[in-house]
């Protein structure tokens, strides 16, 4: 691809990325529209609306350049070691994204224990489903699937998942999701690259949100049981300055060693998978493309 073609590609990347930032804003302003008259349509239709409109700017982008959307994702089988090397990177990978988190409650609430109320209202097997299920496949196919693989092909490796990283984050709408929605984002991208395809990134993804969901649930049930709030726990652990600062510094020092585990691992799908040299795709990752 020439110089004129890869930045040509990359404006019409980003303004499709645009309209994407713009519907999350409207869907947010629209939904809080909707809260402040009492009305609360379910997580489950949420995320219905949601990713429904999300796919709609992508999949047509995909189609006008004569693409199948979802043989952009790169859907493909893996090696059932792969999925358990998957599954071991989601477990090591934990202190990173949790230091990340903590460093942003450091200025913002924690969102996710803020809005519990709201994503349990209805059905929580429902909502379960909507973080759990809809949320990792759709949000990979379009973050990973389509602006990763895209990106790619008209920036060094290591530039596209930084900018997808932060794309990715930003679709969240807040820094508290921004920030541990970054670096999810960066290690999703390279688990994707070693493996060739988005799968291993939507198996992280179910992971770490089921685990999560199930945790802040069990949280929020031992709230009601003191007549409080996760809210209001959250923002009462948040307060106390000595004990995130004691939990940042834990986790940060965890995140380095994970940081190291999670390169071991990724080289090992790399290899399993017979896909690529990480080594050599990382010092290629690093040379500058003129655009």
């Amino acid at each position: 691809m020439e110089r004129a073609e890869k930045r040509s590609e990359l404006i019409k990347l980003i303004i499709v990325y645009a309209i994407e930032l713009l519907i999350m804003i409207g869907l947010e302003v629209g939904f809080n529209l909707l809260g402040k008259t009492n009305v609360n349509p379910p997580m489950i239709v949420k995320a219905i609306i949601i990713y429904g409109l999300l796919l709609i700017p992508v999949i047509l982008y995909s189609k006008k350049k004569g693409d199948s959307f979802l043989e952009v994702c790169k859907f493909k089988k893996i090696k059932v070691s792969t999925v358990l090397l998957t599954v071991l990177l989601t477990i090591v990978s934990c202190p990173m994204y949790i230091f990340a988190n903590l460093v942003s409650q450091l200025f913002v609430p924690n969102i996710m224990a803020q809005s519990m109320n709201q994503i349990l209202d209805g059905s929580a097997a429902l909502a379960l489903v909507a973080t759990t299920l809809f949320a990792p496949i759709c949000e990979e196919m379009i973050c990973r699937g389509f602006f990763q693989n895209r990106l790619k092909n008209v920036l060094p490796f290591m530039a596209s998942e930084i900018v997808s990283g932060i794309m990715f984050g930003a679709l969240h709408l807040n820094l508290n999701q921004f920030c541990y929605a970054f670096v999810l984002g960066v290690i999703f991208a390279y688990v994707n690259r070693a493996s060739g395809t988005v799968i291993t990134s939507m198996i992280m993804h179910f992971l770490i949100n089921f685990g999560n969901m199930l945790m802040l649930m069990a949280f929020s049930g031992i709230a009601a049981t003191q007549g409080r709030d996760l809210g209001q726990m959250a923002e009462t652990a948040r307060a106390n300055k000595q004990v995130m600062l004691s939990g940042i510094s834990v986790y940060g020092f965890l995140a380095i060693i994970a940081f190291f585990l999670c390169r071991l691992i990724i080289k090992a799908i790399a290899k399993r998978e017979q896909t690529i040299d990480i080594e050599q795709d990382e010092q290629l990752a690093v040379e500058t493309v003129e655009l």
